[in-house]
């Protein structure tokens, strides 16, 4: 290359070149400038509201030390209380907290150790040959630091928001419309999950009722193979048939439990009888009927009676389970299964447990 062309490394080729034309602004770009410069001239141009200047000039207050304070209110020719009290209490400002005496004290007893000290270093010095002309002069000595001559900050309660985010804006207490609506939200929740709980506990109800009648049958032929003329596990409440004659008034006088299923072809005027007497009332004149079903009444034992009591009281969850877990501990009889077994043994091996779900 000879020495005439120019290098094309060299920065003359920049140089040289002209800089690209701006392009012309857009209409999206310029409404964006003026809704930018009429939000700030509205801001400028925007009168506080009077809870804002209260916000403002209460964090501005809370912002100046008492001291600061002070200088203030003298200036505008007025007495800051708060200093005026320290001060006749003997306060001065830059002067620490605490008795004068003991911040004495404390300055008299550090003094004779940095004597000697101050004279143990002229010594080493001597002997290495330094003179005071080529030794700085060492700084005063710093105050305790120990003692505050500045008042404590005042620092909001910044609630639970942990160390080190910083003083931030205090959280707005809710006002009565939201603590009511929030209470509202609580409220229904409340309801729509006690209205679940309550459908699916009536659907395992119903559920267990449907199989408790085959099951009480079924418990019914056992026992009368085996020859039990009566088993409380019998009783259905919703069958009157599963009753023995006078139980059901037995029931009514033994307890305040209430029995009163529907008899086919019976009269509005029996049926009146019948809660008169599950109701503990007396006639003026009894008659026959009811003398012959308090005389049946001497056939059930106290015992049979409040058993009874007790197992028409439970649910019906609670009674299949009673019934089922008899016919597996009497008779070796699983109900899911549908099989009597020889012995307990052979219905360990054979029998998959004694829930519904494990014959799933």
């Amino acid at each position: 290359m000879s020495d005439d062309e120019d290098d094309y490394l060299s920065d003359k080729f920049l140089l040289g070149t002209s800089a690209a034309p701006p392009q012309p602004k857009t209409y999206s770009h310029i409404r964006k400038e003026a809704e930018k410069q009429s939000q700030l001239k509205n801001e400028q141009n925007k009168t506080k509201g009077r809870r804002q200047r209260e916000i403002e000039a209460r964090e501005e207050g809370l912002r100046k030390s008492l001291f600061e304070r002070a200088k203030e209110d003298a200036a505008l020719g007025q007495s800051n209380k708060a200093l005026s009290i320290m001060m006749k209490m003997g306060f001065k400002p830059g002067q620490t907290l605490g008795n004068v005496e003991e911040n004495a004290r404390e300055s008299s007893s550090a003094g004779p150790s940095r004597e000697a000290s101050e004279s143990r270093t002229q010594s080493r010095n001597d002997d290495r040959g330094f003179t005071p002309d080529r030794m700085t002069e060492s700084p005063p000595p710093e105050p305790n630091s120990h003692h505050m001559a500045v008042p404590l900050p005042l620092n909001e309660w910044t609630g639970k928001k942990g160390i080190g985010l910083g003083p931030g804006k205090r959280a707005r207490s809710p006002s009565a419309a939201e603590r009511t609506a929030k209470m509202a939200k609580m409220a229904d929740e409340n309801s729509h999950n006690d209205f679940r709980h309550r459908a699916r506990h009536e659907y395992q109800e119903r559920r267990a009722e449907g199989r408790l009648g085959p099951a009480q049958r079924t418990c019914t032929t056992l026992d009368e193979q085996a020859g039990k003329s009566f088993n409380v596990l019998w009783l259905n409440p919703n069958n009157h048939n599963t009753f023995p004659p006078g139980l059901i008034d037995a029931l009514a006088l033994h307890s305040d439990l209430t029995v009163l299923p529907e008899q086919p072809g019976e009269s509005i005027q029996s049926r009146l009888r019948r809660q008169m007497q599950a109701d503990a009332l007396q006639e003026e004149a009894p008659s026959e009927a009811v003398k012959s079903s308090l005389a049946v009444v001497d056939q059930f034992s106290p015992e049979t009676l409040e058993e009874a009591t007790q197992f028409l009281r439970l649910h019906a969850q609670d009674r299949l389970y009673l019934v089922l877990s008899y016919l597996r501990d009497r008779y070796a009889y699983c109900f899911w299964c549908g099989v009597e077994y020889k012995d307990h043994e052979e219905m360990e091996s054979q029998c998959p447990g004694p829930d519904e779900d494990d014959h799933d």
